[in-house]
Parts: C-alpha cells; structure tokens; sequence
C-alpha cells in the first residue's frame, strides 16, 4: 500500500535474514524513489526521521513519523552495523527507512531494546532506544542483488514536514501473506 493508498503484489527475490532485510520486487513501479547518503558516516546526536505503519491495525494505514537523535554510532554490544537512535518505534516500524535532514536514507528501522526485559534484570526501564542497520549494509545488500540504487552526497537540511513528505513518498506499509498450501499436503 503506498501513499496513494494503491495496492501491489509483491514477491521477496532476496532476504539477510542476519541484518532484517529483504528486497522485494513488485508488480508494477512507483513514482518515487528512495536516496542513500554518500560519503557522511551516521554521527552521534545527528537528527533523524523514522517513517513507518507502527500498529497499524490500531493507529490507521497512514504513514506515522517519529523524530529523535542518533544514540550511538554502534548497535548493541558495539554491533558495527547497526546504530542507535532515540525515535520511538514500534511493532510494524520495522523496515522502514530512518532519513536524516534532508531527506536521505542513512539507516533501516530494525528493532528496539526489549524494555521490560532489561527492567527485570536491572531494574531500570530504559526508554527509546532502538537500532537501525546502516544504509551502507542495506546498499552492499541491494548491490549484490544487482539492485539499481541512488545514493547522494549530503543534501540541504529541510524543515521537519519536508523530511515527512519526503519519507512518505518512499514507504509503503507491506502486509505478508502465507502462501497456499500445495494440494495433496
């Protein structure tokens, strides 16, 4: 479902089940296009965007948008691929893009700290922290797929509602479907 509400039927050509990502092909092509950042590492306290469905069964089909600040430059336990960011996320966030300030993808949602599992064993309840893996894993992931990607050295910072507009023209809410079982099975 994308941001005109249209439908398509997608299949998944490849998946990195060890870094949350899939590419998927679908039926027919959208009009916009996401841009990778080039030549800027993620930097501590740098702000970021996350476009996402969190919920969606609950909150609606429309784009949600969380703001915050790159956490950390590494992931848990100094994961080198991942990074972490203080925008809220939750269930259906996953695989949505975390866009810098001017609109560029710099990292894909993957999974946020499980709270109360940590409360349990410290007795804090941490808050908002979540990870993202970095663009430059999802473009070696999509470059070996022979996947045409763009990618863009930094671009002007854009007022937060830019970013918005931005990141919902590139993200569409993918809903999965079992596939038939064969006949005879």
């Amino acid at each position: 479902l994308d941001a005109g509400r249209e439908r398509a039927m997608a299949t998944v050509t490849a998946a990195d089940a060890a870094n949350g990502l899939a590419l998927l092909k679908a039926e027919r092509s959208f009009a916009t296009v996401a841009s990778f950042r080039r030549d800027t590492p993620v930097q501590a306290g740098e702000p970021v965007t996350v476009v996402g469905f969190p919920l969606a069964n609950i909150l609606g089909f429309e784009p949600n948008f969380t703001f915050g600040y790159v956490s950390a430059t590494g992931g848990l336990r100094g994961d080198t691929s991942r990074f972490q960011i203080s925008a809220p996320i939750h269930k259906g966030n996953s695989g949505g893009p975390i866009l810098d300030q001017g609109g560029q993808v710099i990292g894909i949602v993957t999974s946020k700290l499980d709270a109360l599992a940590v409360q349990k064993r410290t007795g804090d309840l941490p808050q908002n922290i979540s990870f993202g893996v970095r663009g430059e894993i999802a473009q070696i992931f999509l470059q070996n797929q022979a996947a045409v990607i763009r990618s863009n050295s930094a671009t002007p910072k854009l007022e937060s509602t830019e970013v918005a507009a931005a990141g919902r023209a590139i993200t569409v809410l993918v809903a999965c479907r079992k596939a038939p079982a064969a006949a005879g099975k």
